[in-house]
């Protein structure tokens, strides 16, 4: 009966049936909350030039350049500096030493702190700049950590700079004050039995914490939580008692406030890195009050980042084991989030992913593995959803929700969405072929499914051609306001704007408004 209907109306009416279709569907995709209120854009030419953005929160955003045009003494850096708007306030070309390299950046009260190691050679020597924004003055420092450190993390805290890091493949932590110009390594790091997981800076208290991977005797894995003085003097030392059967893969923290500190992360029963659920554990005044463990099998909405049938398969299969007195087990690689403090509740939220490797051959390129050592059938990371998971202060899950990943690979491990609070609800983004790609929930609740809103261009005639994967991503940048950058090829037919073709870094705001937007 369908067919004779449609064959009665003819084809032309079948096509705009279709269209309308798809039309429809184009509009359920694009979000409905999220816009794009600014961009701005600066021209790349081919010759090796590098960008990269500084987030300077509420005070704007740095855009460096570094370049192969010699300056006195050195390559010139370009420093443009923007304002919230997107706005260009002002630009410097600053020349840094030949063989220098940028190794660690960070943004503090007014000044941007962008950290080179001077030589290839000699990791213990490094030049420090430091750059006001209203003064639009600045100023080096030579600092000399007397031993090569490879570092992970550069931190500001107060009028000191903080690094942690390895040298000899052991790990290392050290303060500089910026008055004093001197070096201090910190105590009670440098051995082989733990790994610096991260380092939360608290600006308000005036304190960071070191969150540690640490060995017990049982070859088991827990995790240790150091807060210190910004000289790095030890305010707290929490190390979580698993218990014996349990292995703790990774940790992150909330800040050391009154006494009290949480600690989250993902276990596994044996030493392994693929994980089988999640935990919180509490601390007030250095004591344990308690661990919670939950296993991926008992979230509700951990495995809705499937399509529905494969996700209802895996909950039957939970129920069938649940029926026999058994439970369903799960292992999975989790790159854990810093913790979000809402309210009376703590907001955990993790990437999971998975090494991909192919067998060997004299085509394949050589990576370096965690143990430093090459690993020629290593073919990067791929990742497949984000969970986010909400604790009360108890330790009990309260909510639970899951953000479909796709596309996205990479041969290091690093944050992909970038997330959000407003209100009651949470916001997720990632960024991927020009598309910038969210979901919003209200706990268990899906306020908005996934959407895919393009990065908007500055003309409506512009058309990108072609684009750069590894010069690409979404940040949060301050309140409710993310930013996404990448580099395009861009082609206009008329030539509004300038040329008909141009290549060119932006950076476009994005915002996220409850309700309907104008």
């Amino acid at each position: 009966m369908m067919i004779r209907f449609w064959i009665f109306l003819g084809i032309g009416v079948m096509f705009l049936s279709e269209a309308s279709h798809a039309q429809r569907k184009k509009d359920q995709d694009t979000s409905a909350h999220i816009y794009q209120p600014g961009r701005i854009e600066f021209d790349v030419s081919d010759y090796g030039e590098e960008y990269r953005v500084i987030n300077g929160e509420e005070d704007g955003l740095l855009v460096t350049i570094e370049t192969e045009d010699r300056g006195e003494g050195g390559f010139n850096w370009t420093f443009h500096y923007v304002d919230t708007a997107l706005n260009k306030v002002w630009t410097r070309i600053y020349p840094v030493p030949y063989e220098s390299y940028l190794t660690g950046y960070e943004y503090h009260d007014g000044q941007f702190f962008l950290l080179y190691n001077v030589s290839r050679y000699r990791n213990e020597d490094m030049l420090l700049l430091i750059i006001d924004i209203d003064k639009v003055e600045i100023t080096e420092v030579e600092i000399n950590t007397v031993f090569p450190v490879q570092l992970t993390y550069f931190e500001v805290l107060a009028n000191n700079i903080i690094f942690a890091g390895y040298t000899n493949f052991r790990p290392v932590l050290l303060t500089f004050d910026l008055d004093e110009q001197k070096p201090r390594v910190v105590p009670g790091f440098y051995n082989n039995n733990s790994d610096i997981l991260d380092l939360i800076i608290d600006d308000d208290a005036g304190m960071f914490t070191v969150i540690q991977s640490e060995r017990m005797q049982n070859r088991k894995y827990t995790v240790r939580a150091k807060t210190f003085t910004p000289s790095g003097d030890l305010v707290q030392n929490n190390t979580v008692l698993p218990g014996d059967k349990k292995n703790l893969v990774d940790g992150a923290s909330t800040i050391f406030f009154g006494g009290f500190q949480y600690i989250a992360g993902t276990y596994s029963k044996k030493s392994s890195q693929y994980s089988r659920g999640l935990y919180l554990a509490k601390f007030v005044n250095g004591r344990q009050q308690f661990i919670r463990y939950h296993e991926y099998a008992d979230l509700t909405n951990f495995f809705g980042y499937m399509n529905e049938r494969r996700e209802q398969r895996i909950k039957d299969r939970i129920e069938r084991k649940r029926a026999k007195g058994k439970k369903a087990r799960f292992s999975y690689r989790l790159l854990v989030h810093d913790i979000i403090e809402r309210g009376d509740e703590y907001l955990m939220i993790a990437e999971a992913y998975y090494p991909r490797y192919s067998s060997y051959s004299n085509s394949n390129p050589y990576y370096w593995n965690n143990s430093g050592r090459y690993n020629p059938s290593f073919m990067g990371y791929k990742y497949t959803h984000a969970v986010v998971v909400s604790f009360d202060r108890n330790g009990n899950i309260i909510w639970d929700n899951s953000f479909e990943i796709n596309d996205i690979e990479t041969f290091g491990l690093e944050e992909f969405v970038a997330v959000n609070t407003y209100e009651d609800q949470v916001v997720l983004m990632y960024l991927e072929e020009n598309t910038i790609r969210s979901k919003v929930v209200r706990g268990n609740e899906i306020v908005e499914g996934k959407t895919f809103n393009p990065v908007r261009l500055s003309y409506a005639e512009d058309e990108v051609k072609t684009r750069d994967p590894e010069v690409e991503g979404l940040k949060v940048w301050y309140d409710q306001t993310m930013y996404a950058y990448g580099e395009q090829r861009i082609h206009n037919d008329n030539a509004v704007g300038g040329d008909y073709s141009r290549k060119v870094f932006y950076i476009n705001k994005i915002k996220y408004q409850v309700g309907e937007v104008n």
